[in-house]
This record gives structure tokens, C-alpha cells and sequence, in this order.
């Protein structure tokens, strides 16, 4: 499919946000991991730099480039016909780089939607202690060079805010609420007020109070204005145990878009721990369990997911002898 023929995909992730319960984006880290999602049933893909960092083995904390991210950004659109949100963290540099990136990523990709956040370079995870955040008046800067890019490439594409004010570094903390919430709304408002479609708010636990003034101080000035809310993974159990967070009570809140940045990659860490475990103690014996599991599951023939079959059709269609040897020897084949 030609990338302009899905530059629609901006106006199908407004529709999805308008929708009275709003919409939730799953985490991915890859583009199998996005195949896999949309199989089933995610109506929306939210593809992060945690994720992407992740999987290559390194913390979220400015190690991944701009071109890297893209390059992942541009996997991921091609496996998945769904609405992708993509994360260009802090725009990897001064405003000449969030120019480049934002360029190419709306140049080379079908992506629905973007955030990029107010923190100084080299950014980190919201939830990695020591992170700083711009002066506002130069985030401005870089946010409305974002717009003015979105409006002239694909004006459908959906602009997310962030602000990491809440806890970073010489935040005036509200006792009560837990985080400079003052500030976080200050900004918050004034991305809104620039033209910033969504605005987010990196919160370091999901504590109903912080989302609760948050959303109730920035739709003051905009009360129709859509927010977004990390169903964070980095959030501990204990953390859990205490809030009382639905995505009910936040969609009335209005966090219409909510999304969570890598339960894939927390997932596949800790099944690829256990099932080594049982490899590592007798693999015949475990290799059994797995197969014996998958029976039946959607997931049972990867060979199926990573789509071999259509592969195998391509090559019947314009590999001279190709329908003869597939017949003719083992192996995966369509319908097998």
C-alpha cells in the first residue's frame, strides 16, 4: 500500500478519540509484536522509545537516535494496517533535529499520530530518576515548529504534548498531590493553547488525585481538549494497590487517550526467563510443553503468523519452477 494512500490514518485515531469511551493504544516493541496485536484485536498501536531501546538492549535515556527510531516507526506502520502513535521523545536535539526528524518521520511513515516531550536532551523515561525539563518558552519553540510541519505534510496527524514537569528535577512539590502539579498544568495549557491536539502529563505513579487535578486544571482553559494517560508499566504493584484508576474513571476525566508504552517487552522478558528455565533443565521435555500449549491457539504456527504462506504465493506467481519444489519437498506449506 502507497504511503499517501494511508495518510487517513490521523482522521481514523481522531475518530477513535472522539468516541465516547475514547481509545486505548497497546505498547509494541517490534513489528512482529504489532502483527501479532492487530491479530487480536487491538483497534490502536502505540509504538515507544522505551520499547524500542529495550529490545536493543539499552535503558531508555537518549541512547537510541532519531534515525533508529524512525527506521523501527517505519517497520512497524508496514506490519499493521491499524493507527499508529509513535515517540519521538524529546526530538533528539536542538530545533534543527526535531525538524529533520519530524520531516522524515512524516515523510517515510503513515504514522497517526506523535509525541514529543518538554525534557532537555538527552532525555530518559519519565520514570528514571534525574530528568530535566526545558524552559518553556524554548519548548514552545520546538512544539510550534512541529505544527507547522504536521500542517504543511499530513495535516490529519495528531499532535500529543507532554510534559515531564510533574517530577523532574527542582519541581515544587505540592504535598498533597505528590508533584509540582502547578507547573505541569502551566505547561500543559500553554501546548494546548499553541495548537498541540493532545496534551499528557508524566505522572510517576497512577494516583487518582495527580490525574484528577491534572485533568481538572487544564480543561479549565480547555474543556473539550482530549488528554492522554500512561498506563504505565514502570507503575509496581504496591502502586496499583493503592489507586483506585479505571480506564473508566479516566476516560470521564477525559484521558481519551490512553496507552501503555511496553507491556510487550516486560512480557517477553519474563516468559523468555521462565521458558529458558525449562530449556536449560531438559529441552526435548520442554520443547513438548510448548508445542503441546500452543495446540489450538492463534499463535501455534508462527511459520502462519510471520505470514510464510503469502511468501510461498509470491513465489508460485513469479518464481519460475517454484509451485514444483514447494509441493515436492518438506517443510512448511499453505494450508499445513
Amino acid at each position: 500500500m502507497k504511503l499517501n494512500s494511508r495518510k487517513n490514518q490521523g482522521a481514523i485515531l481522531r475518530d477513535l478519540i472522539n468516541c465516547n469511551e475514547g481509545i486505548f493504544a497497546f505498547g509494541v516493541d517490534s513489528a512482529i509484536s504489532a502483527k501479532v496485536a492487530e491479530g487480536a484485536g487491538i483497534k490502536c498501536i502505540y509504538a515507544g522509545g522505551y520499547s524500542v531501546a529495550g529490545i536493543s538492549g539499552w535503558p531508555d535515556m537518549g541512547i537510541i537516535s532519531g534515525t533508529e527510531m524512525i527506521e523501527s516507526f517505519r517497520r512497524i506502520t508496514k506490519a499493521t494496517s491499524l493507527p499508529v502513535v509513535a515517540d519521538i521523545d524529546d526530538g533528539y536535539g536542538s530545533v534543527h533535529n526535531v525538524i529533520r526528524t519530524v520531516e522524515d518521520l512524516l515523510e517515510t511513515t503513515p504514522v497517526a499520530g506523535f509525541h514529543i516531550e518538554d525534557q532537555k536532551y538527552p532525555k530518559r523515561c519519565g520514570h528514571i530518576a534525574g530528568k530535566e525539563v526545558l524552559p518553556l518558552e524554548e519548548f514552545l519553540g520546538k512544539l510550534q515548529a512541529v505544527i507547522d510541519i504536521r500542517n504543511r505534510l499530513n495535516p490529519s496527524c495528531v499532535i500529543i504534548a507532554r510534559t515531564d514537569a510533574f517530577s523532574a528535577v527542582g519541581a515544587n512539590i505540592n504535598e498533597i498531590i505528590g508533584g509540582d502539579i502547578d507547573e505541569a498544568i502551566r505547561r500543559a495549557s500553554a501546548y494546548a493553547d499553541a495548537g498541540a491536539d493532545i496534551v499528557w502529563c508524566e505522572f510517576p505513579t497512577p494516583d487518582i488525585k495527580s490525574a484528577k487535578a491534572f485533568a481538572e486544571g487544564v480543561r479549565k482553559r480547555h474543556p473539550e481538549l482530549p488528554l492522554a494517560f500512561n498506563i504505565s508499566p514502570s507503575f509496581t504493584k504496591d502502586m496499583w494497590d493503592a489507586s483506585a484508576l479505571t480506564e473508566i474513571v479516566l476516560n470521564k476525566m477525559g484521558y481519551k487517550f490512553r496507552f501503555a508504552t511496553y507491556p510487550v517487552l516486560l512480557s517477553n522478558s519474563v516468559n523468555t526467563y521462565d521458558l529458558t528455565l525449562k530449556f536449560s533443565h531438559e529441552a526435548i521435555e520442554a520443547m513438548k510443553e510448548l508445542k503441546y500449549n500452543l495446540v489450538n491457539h492463534p499463535m501455534e504456527n508462527f511459520m502462519k503468523t510471520i505470514g510464510v504462506d503469502k511468501y510461498q504465493e509470491i513465489e508460485k506467481k513469479y518464481s519460475p519452477g517454484a509451485i514444483k519444489r514447494i509441493e515436492s519437498s518438506e517443510g512448511f506449506k499453505e494450508n499445513s
